[in-house]
């Protein structure tokens, strides 16, 4: 049924509102002789009677009075007491009020008459002012008051997607919505939105927008409770009797922000046990939804749930007619770019960085030094990788205020821990490893907030459709936390180290996740490579790779990792291009990836492994010769010019290669200008590739002739063999054509 009410005539919606306000119908009656517009009858005593009028001059005012006037003395004569009301479509003047006041009867507009029923305008108003769920300065906790970046939003069975207008929409049909995403996808940005929009045509659709933030709900099990629990917060309580007769009258919409943000008293591990706990909250909410008759729209972390049945079920929701929507997790580039416009903030989004909407927002809340460090020429991703997880933490702790923000870390890096374990990489992680993992961190069982809290972590989400398991579903986040995981073990605790050294780890730490060892001072180089030795001793070889991995990357100073021995090691990258480094040997070892050339190395012996990748050598006859009986199953292509692309060389470099490829291992005898260069784009400038066509001319790498459309390239044979080694070193190479090309720019 739609919310949106269209009436017949100015005067069906007068005796509409009249009615709802009176709790009695509003009808023409003949009085006395007299023909009014509106009588309503509240008792045998007591009738209101109204006179509606579209037209604004004296004459016609003073005609309704008159009317007016004579029906209620005749009422008073047989006893009944009668309230007179003249309304009119537009502000009365100041004579028609004096002219009123004469006979005692109310002159109004229909706005001030409609406020008698429902003043939305100052609930609006007052809402407006009030944070909407957690759109919210993650650090203050007030009010986000930037401009809305205009989003899309994924609709469950169709293939385009929609609007916060077409939400909105969908409400004053009266359907209802479920609005699903993952933590800092905009859920409660969209929210606003919506509010904003149903009201600024509210009052001509009498479809009144209600926003609730469910976590100011707790413990209330009806429609009415939880009306009145919103309006005193707002300081609105004078509006609580208004706002139960708008309910009455259907025309309300309610937006209920955090369904899995709203509170029980108990947790439990048992997940049949759990479901009941998690409908019992939430019996406040299936209690609108079932007596809105419509136009309700939910919001929340879809893996709260346990799958989507107990989602309709505990919502109160028809999964035939509602409407699920979902969050998208990440800004496209437009959305990415107007979001920064309109905070008149001037980045270069590096690659490294996630589009997620609360990532943006955390960039605009930076201090300028804070921007030059983190965005500037180098870029700083650890720096910002802290930072964000920093501002995630506060900002949990902000929405629950029982938890501060190194709590709701421990607990992140405890469960971070936990998946070190894992099958699959990032969980599943079970509700009693939940629990254990809140035990671990403060001490105490999860009862209260604790309980929700765990439920609805950031990062986490559900593992499949039927089962309660939940699992780490940003790895951005899950391999930085895996490094605070370590860099937080305590070497003068024999216990700590112990209890890291004996588990079986599965997972190794990521790129990211290595550099942010690295950088993380909590555990000093000397730290690091003692607690690597101890986890060697223990047999955790994954924890001793990541250590390793950790003390690999960049560093102006070298490294003597000391004779340490690491056998049977998993790394995910072993970057050997960044840091000198000495006495080091890894055996039947697995890489992901390895990354050459390497910058210094002396007594390092890498023997019996095996490769994913190999970056920066194209062939295995340019690794060192320290790494012995290497099975590599891919090494860096420079088959064609998009694999070279994807090597990521240095521009000169990248054009060299081309070249190289293109004249000397192609077929023909030579090759135009616009031939060698073809598909490269951008890079191949014309002041840098002709610096590198002349600098190979002067080198005897290539000769010229005249041709029909200009020059030919043509290859001397004699350096093939040369070439070639050049190719399969790549940046490995010590080649003097290579070294002269990689200066150039």
């Amino acid at each position: 049924m739609s919310k949106k009410k269209d009436w017949a005539s100015f005067e069906d919606r007068v005796r509409e509102i009249a009615g709802y306000i009176w709790g009695r119908p509003c009808v023409p009656k003949r009085i006395a002789g007299v023909n009014l517009d509106g009588v309503t009858v509240l008792d045998g005593e007591l009738y209101f009677f109204v006179e509606i009028t579209t037209e604004r001059n004296l004459a016609k005012i003073r005609d309704d009075i008159t009317k007016l006037a004579a029906a209620k003395s005749a009422a008073f004569n047989k006893g009944i007491l009668a309230r007179c009301f003249c309304i009119l479509e537009n502000t009365p003047t100041q004579a028609m009020f004096e002219l009123a006041e004469q006979h005692n009867i109310r002159v109004m507009c229909l706005d001030d008459f409609r406020k008698q029923f429902f003043d939305f305008e100052t609930y609006f108003f007052t809402r407006s002012l009030a944070p909407f769920g957690s759109a919210i300065n993650p650090v203050t906790g007030e009010t986000d008051k930037t401009d809305y970046v205009p989003v899309r939003y994924l609709v469950e069975g169709k293939h385009s997607d929609i609007s916060s207008k077409e939400i909105a929409n969908f409400l004053r049909q009266g359907k209802n919505v479920i609005l699903l995403g993952e933590y800092g996808s905009g859920k409660s940005r969209c929210i606003r939105e919506v509010f904003r929009d149903l009201g600024q045509s509210a009052i001509m659709d009498f479809c009144h927008p209600i926003a609730i933030d469910l976590r100011k709900s707790w413990g209330l099990r009806e429609r009415g409770e939880m009306i009145r629990r919103h309006f005193h917060d707002l300081g609105l309580d004078q509006m609580e009797a208004g706002a139960i007769r708008a309910l009455r009258a259907n025309s309300l919409v309610f937006l209920l922000d955090g369904f899995d943000e709203i509170g029980s008293q108990a947790w439990s591990n048992d997940g049949d046990k759990l479901r009941l706990i998690r409908s019992k909250s939430l019996e406040g909410v299936k209690d609108i939804v079932r007596h809105n008759g419509g136009g309700t729209l939910v919001a929340g972390r879809e893996h709260y749930f346990s799958d989507v049945s107990e989602l309709f079920n505990a919502l109160g929701m028809d999964p035939k007619s509602v409407v699920v929507v979902r969050s998208k997790s990440e800004f496209s580039d437009t959305e990415l770019l107007e979001y920064f416009h309109k905070r008149n903030i001037s980045v270069d989004v590096p690659p490294w960085l996630p589009r997620r909407p609360l990532i943006c927002q955390t960039i605009s809340d930076l201090a300028d030094d804070q921007m030059a460090e983190m965005f500037g020429e180098e870029g700083n991703e650890i720096s910002f990788w802290n930072h964000f997880i920093d501002i995630l933490c506060k900002r949990d702790a902000n929405i629950n205020i029982s938890f501060d923000p190194e709590t709701i870390m421990r607990i992140f890096v405890r469960l971070a821990r936990l998946t070190r374990i894992k099958g699959a990489n990032v969980g599943p992680i079970s509700l009693a490893e939940l629990q254990s993992a809140f035990e671990f961190a403060t001490g105490a069982a999860p009862i209260e907030e604790a309980s929700i809290m765990l439920q609805r972590l950031p990062s986490l989400g559900r593992v499949g459709v039927e089962s309660n398991d939940r699992q780490f579903v940003d790895l951005y986040i899950l391999d930085g936390l895996r490094a605070k995981d370590i860099s937080r073990i305590n070497l003068h605790n024999d216990a700590d180290v112990m209890a890291a050294g004996i588990s079986n780890w599965l997972n190794p730490l990521e790129d990211l996740g290595q550099r942010v060892l690295a950088n993380d001072m909590t555990l000093s180089e000397a730290g690091k490579l003692y607690l690597s030795k101890e986890a060697l001793k223990f047999g955790n070889t994954i924890l001793a790779s990541d250590l390793v991995g950790a003390l690999l990357r960049e560093n102006e100073r070298s490294f003597d990792f000391e004779g340490i021995e690491i056998e049977g090691g998993y790394f995910s990258l072993l970057p050997l291009d960044e840091r000198g480094i000495s006495n080091l040997k890894i055996t039947h070892s697995i890489f992901n990836e390895i990354a050459l050339p390497v910058k210094s190395a002396t007594n390092i012996q890498i023997e019996d492994s095996s490769a994913d990748r190999v970056t920066g050598v194209s062939a295995a006859t340019a690794l060192p010769p320290w790494i012995r009986r290497m099975k590599a199953a891919n090494y860096d292509s420079v088959a064609n010019v998009s694999r070279i692309k994807k090597i990521g060389l240095k521009p000169s470099q990248e054009i060299f290669t081309t070249i190289v490829r293109k004249t000397f291992f192609q077929k023909g005898a030579g090759r135009k200008e616009e031939a060698l260069l073809r598909g490269l784009g951008k890079i191949a400038a014309k002041s840098l590739s002709n610096k590198i066509l002349n600098m190979m001319e002067r080198e005897g790498l290539l000769s010229t002739h005249a041709g029909d459309e200009g020059k030919i390239y043509s290859p001397d044979r004699s350096q093939t063999a040369r070439m070639q080694k050049v190719l399969d070193e790549l940046t490995s190479s010590a080649d003097p054509i290579w070294e002269q090309i990689s200066d150039l720019k």
